[in-house]
C-alpha cells in the first residue's frame, strides 16, 4: 500500500512539472506581452530561476524603447546569474550597463557583472585572463560606488584575486627556475 501511493505521488508531481512547462509555453504563445511579463514576474519573485528567464526573453521584443526594457534585461540576467549561468550573466549584464547607464538597477548590474567575472575566474594553475577582466570590474565598481554596502566585500574579493594573480606569478617563475 506505501509503495502504491508514492507511485500515486511520483505520477503527480511528474504532471504537475509537464503542466508547469507546458504553461510557460501557453503564456509564451499567447502574444500577450503583460501576460508574460506579469507571470515571468510572478516566476522571479518564486525564484524559478529557469522559467522566469524564458518568459522574460520571450517578453523582451515587445518592449524595445520603452521604461519596462531595462527591467526585463536587467531580470532575465539576475535569472541566468542566479542559474550559474555566469557566461551569459556577464555579457547580459555588460549589454545592460552599457545601454542602460541611469537605470535604477545600474549598482545592482555593475555589482553583479563584477561578481560573474570573479566566479569564472579559475585557479592559480590555469590562465588568469578573467582573474584580471574580475579585479578590473571590481576596482570600477568601487571607484563608482564607494559607499555602497557591497563595496567591503569587493574589497575583500579584490584581495584574493590579487593573491591569485601573485600565486600563478610565483608558480610561473618555479616553473622556469
Amino acid at each position: 500500500m506505501k509503495q502504491l501511493s508514492s507511485y500515486f505521488v511520483g505520477v503527480i508531481l511528474l504532471a504537475a512539472l509537464l503542466t508547469g512547462c507546458a504553461g510557460t509555453s501557453n503564456i509564451l504563445k499567447s502574444g500577450k506581452p503583460d501576460l508574460i511579463y506579469a507571470k515571468a514576474l510572478e516566476l522571479y519573485e518564486a525564484k524559478k530561476w529557469s522559467r522566469a528567464s524564458t518568459l522574460f526573453e520571450g517578453a523582451l521584443p515587445y518592449y524595445p524603447g520603452t521604461p519596462r526594457e531595462d527591467s526585463i534585461l536587467f531580470y532575465n540576467a539576475h535569472c541566468k546569474y542566479k542559474n550559474r549561468d555566469y557566461d551569459t550573466a556577464v555579457e547580459l549584464f555588460d549589454q545592460f550597463r552599457r545601454k542602460f547607464g541611469r537605470s535604477v538597477f545600474i549598482e545592482d548590474a555593475e555589482g553583479f557583472h563584477a561578481m560573474c567575472y570573479y566566479y569564472l575566474s579559475p585557479g592559480p594553475k590555469r590562465d588568469q585572463t578573467m582573474t584580471s577582466q574580475a579585479i578590473i570590474a571590481i576596482t570600477e565598481f568601487i571607484s563608482h560606488y564607494p559607499d555602497s554596502e557591497y563595496t567591503p566585500r569587493f574589497r575583500l574579493i579584490n584581495q584574493e584575486l590579487t593573491e591569485r594573480l601573485h600565486d600563478k606569478a610565483y608558480l610561473n617563475a618555479y616553473t622556469y627556475y
